[in-house]
């Protein structure tokens, strides 16, 4: 974390009030929140102390992390991967430095349709790969329905897949599908 200095006094720091805002050490000039000004690339940050501070935004550093590999992976010089190296090296400092500050990584989210699509296509691959027949397409299909169904509902049972995906059918109907289930 970076110490944010008073631009009155260009001298100290800015400490963290009860009110909400920042009081300089110095001169004890108040900043609010909405005069905090970064650039897109940092965030701020109140230090252990109560000090008004910034870092590298977390989502950014892990931006510059998966260039560095993709710069690694597609270069094809010892030169051009250790510069990708030193890169991600830097941009994992970045993220180190955030989470100490007390700032939250991302988690990668996507939307039910994302994941939809996903696991639907991911099936589509094998499907279209393996000619399989109709049985194991089935199989596959319950398998796509049920991953939908906890990812809105974790937890859920064959029934619940069933009840969700496949309206009046009972267990022991899909069951007999292609005598499934006939060795339970």
């Amino acid at each position: 974390m970076s110490t944010i200095t008073c631009a009155s006094c260009a001298k100290a720091q800015f400490r963290a009030q009860s009110d909400g805002t920042f009081k300089c050490d110095g001169c004890e000039t108040i900043l609010t929140v909405a005069e905090i000004s970064l650039d897109d690339l940092e965030v701020w940050t109140v230090g252990p102390e109560g000090h008004l501070g910034y870092t590298t935004d977390p989502a950014v550093a892990l931006q510059d992390m998966a260039e560095a590999v993709e710069e690694f992976l597609t270069t094809d010089t010892p030169y051009g991967q250790s510069m990708a190296l030193e890169n991600y090296e830097a941009a994992l400092s970045c993220l180190l430095d955030a989470q100490k500050a007390g700032i939250k990584i991302p988690r990668a989210s996507f939307t039910r349709e994302q994941v939809s699509d996903a696991i639907n296509q991911g099936a589509d691959v094998i499907l279209d790969a393996l000619s399989l027949g109709e049985p194991e397409t089935d199989a596959i299909n319950l398998v796509v329905n049920a991953a939908l169904t906890c990812l809105t509902a974790p937890g859920s049972s064959f029934e619940d897949v069933l009840r969700e995906n496949y309206g009046n059918e009972t267990a022991e109907e899909v069951r007999s599908w292609w005598g499934w289930g006939q060795y339970l």
